[in-house]
């Protein structure tokens, strides 16, 4: 059995095997995003299999259902390319899982660890190699965006994908360095997951509310506020309130991408872009990079400094965020001031 195809030299038509075309939706699907979620919830629902069976941990059975929701979310739940689960089913889950954790019904378990002096032996012996599983993932990340770039695909997803089978392509790396089981794989990965926890979702939470903030025209109401209080020709002020606003909103939301829409859309353009004729591409990036120092001071940009701190069993879980204080309000400041400086120089 065959199909045609047009034969983009000749204007014609080929003829093309069906199973030819097999193999390239095949191909198609396992080089998709929907595939990356669905290996990223396989691999909570093995987390939630563990949890439920860990006797050590007291909510073994709230914590195992929070990581078997999401698995399902992961698994079902709609992408562009569509989904079995309705939005306001995934909704209501996400919400299920909210109430677990606030309920205080997600803990940690206490897995088989490795002992100190077998984690300087297996040190010893990869010495340098350990690192290798490590390469791995930007080299088939970045292998898979070019392939999507050429055949004309977004290279964008091309690296998201890149990215989830760097990750599975790095595990498989190393078991072949450790020679471990991998039962050892799932428990070590488990035991990271357990000690990042409930913030792992927290990015995808806070982008949401980004989008929710700027349909909602919020900074559209925060320069209302500013109308009000400082004049339309102050421009130090007007510069003072952009940068602190983005740094406002970056803590409240964990992410300085997230907050950019909603300044520069309701502040950064109105307020001081169109009144002063200032450069774009100087004002948004300086407006951005303020933002970012608001990364360094909430807990809400968990990935940054809640995770390491977890990562590191460091006794103060905002030891991260105090040591980074003083560097960021510094940062800001000078952002403040190289504004307004660039500014008035006509830059």
């Amino acid at each position: 059995m065959a199909t045609r195809s047009v034969d983009p030299k000749k204007g014609g038509t080929l003829a093309m095997p069906a199973f030819l075309i097999s193999l390239s939706s095949i191909r198609d699907a396992i080089l998709s995003l929907s595939a990356v979620y669905a290996l990223t919830g396989l691999v909570l629902l093995g987390f939630a299999v563990m949890t439920f069976a860990d006797r050590s941990n007291r909510r073994r059975f709230g914590s195992g259902l929070f990581w078997l929701i999401l698995g399902i979310i992961f698994i079902f739940g709609t992408d562009k390319n569509g989904g079995l689960l309705p939005h306001w089913i995934t909704g209501l889950l996400v919400l299920v899982m909210v109430g677990l954790d606030g309920a205080g019904r997600v803990t940690r378990g206490r897995p088989d660890d490795a002992t100190r002096d077998e984690q300087v032996e297996h040190a010893r012996m990869l010495k340098n190699k350990i690192f290798l599983p490590v390469l791995v993932i930007p080299v088939v990340t970045f292998a898979v965006a070019l392939y999507f770039r050429g055949r004309g695909l977004n290279p964008t997803d091309g690296a998201l994908v890149g990215l989830g089978f760097g990750g599975l392509a790095a595990m498989l790396v190393g078991l072949r360095l450790t020679r471990a089981k991998p039962m050892m794989m799932m428990n070590e990965g488990r035991r990271l997951n357990d000690a990042m926890g409930t913030v792992s979702i927290l990015p995808q939470l806070l982008a949401s509310l980004g989008v929710i903030f700027t349909a909602a025209k919020v900074g559209e109401l925060v320069a209302q506020g500013i109308y009000k209080i400082v004049p339309a020709d102050n421009l130090f002020l007007l510069v003072l309130a952009n940068c602190f606003g983005m740094a406002l909103f970056t803590i409240v939301m964990g992410n300085s991408f997230a907050a950019f829409p909603v300044i520069a859309s309701g502040v950064l353009v109105p307020l001081i872009l169109v009144p002063f004729g200032v450069n774009p591409a100087m004002a948004a990036i300086i407006t951005l990079t303020a933002g970012s120092s608001g990364t360094l001071m909430t807990p809400m940009a968990a990935n940054f400094n809640i995770v390491p701190a977890a990562l590191l069993n460091m006794k103060d879980q905002y030891g991260v965020i105090k040591f980074q204080l003083p560097f960021a309000l510094t940062i800001w400041s000078l952002h403040v001031l190289l504004m307004w400086t660039l500014i008035k120089l006509g830059f």
